[in-house]
Formats: C-alpha cells, sequence, structure tokens
C-alpha cells in the first residue's frame, strides 16, 4: 500500500472572490482538513433491544493552515485576496502531499468553496512569526487522485 509524506503539500486559493485562478499559498506549515457529519436520530417508541437508531444528515467541513508569515500576505502586487476576512466565497486546493500530477503513487487533490472565517498572526521571541487561516467549507469537496 502506498503511503505519503507531507513535506511536499501544497495550498492554493483563488486570486479573486467567487473563482479566478489559484495563486500558492507561500511557506505553508502545516494544515488540517476535518469533515464530520450530523447524525439525525430516528428512534421510534417500542423498538426492540431498546438502541437508538440514526440516519445521515449533513456533512460540515473546515480547513485549517499554519504559515510562516511572509510578504505574500501584505504585497499589494502579489496579494491573495481570498485570506481576507469578509470576502466572498473563494476556491481552494489542498494537496496532501503535493501537487505534482505525475507522481507515483499518485497525489491528490482536495478542492472546493470556502469562506475565510479567521486570520491570525503569532509572533514569538524564539520562533518565526505565523498566520494561522481557518476556513469554512461550503459545498461539496471533490477529492481527485492526479
Amino acid at each position: 500500500m502506498a503511503t505519503y509524506t507531507g513535506k511536499s503539500g501544497v495550498i492554493k486559493i483563488s486570486d479573486t472572490p467567487g473563482g479566478g485562478g489559484m495563486i500558492s499559498v507561500a511557506e505553508v506549515k502545516s494544515f488540517t482538513l476535518d469533515s464530520t457529519m450530523d447524525t439525525i436520530e430516528n428512534t421510534a417508541m417500542g423498538v426492540a433491544a431498546n438502541s437508538r437508531t440514526y440516519v445521515a444528515g449533513l456533512e460540515t467541513s473546515t480547513f485549517t493552515a499554519e504559515i510562516i508569515y511572509s510578504q505574500q500576505e501584505v504585497a499589494a502586487s502579489d496579494p491573495i485576496p481570498a485570506l481576507l476576512l469578509g470576502q466572498e466565497q473563494g476556491n481552494f486546493e489542498l494537496w496532501p502531499s503535493g501537487d505534482t500530477t505525475s507522481a507515483t503513487p499518485s497525489n491528490t487533490k482536495i478542492s472546493g468553496g470556502c469562506l475565510v472565517t479567521g486570520y491570525s498572526i503569532s509572533s514569538s521571541f524564539d520562533d518565526m512569526v505565523t498566520a494561522t487561516i481557518s476556513a469554512q467549507v461550503t459545498g461539496p469537496l471533490t477529492f481527485l487522485a492526479s
């Protein structure tokens, strides 16, 4: 079975709200995609074995990314508008093991639409200045082996 390392992971975000071209986010340290499925109880009175039963509800996904704070976040010449709070939905791509399309084993691209819900900057005397981006996925996720 194929395994992967995360050292070549890539995040891409649309360069204009609502879509557009994709720009790689610079200096990514890590990212996490969380997906959960709501459950809806459908237990009826008098059920055998006194057990609750459930059906699937709606999926919710979010992602966070830790990046080394760089000129890309503030440069007017190379902005990433979707990183700014309060903008329209943008598109994103997460490549956990790199965006090389001819890799063996093949790399996975996870993509969809998102709203950036948080952006924080952290500075410490013994570490690099970092930023954390939080986003709410809107609509379905797409998984594609490239």
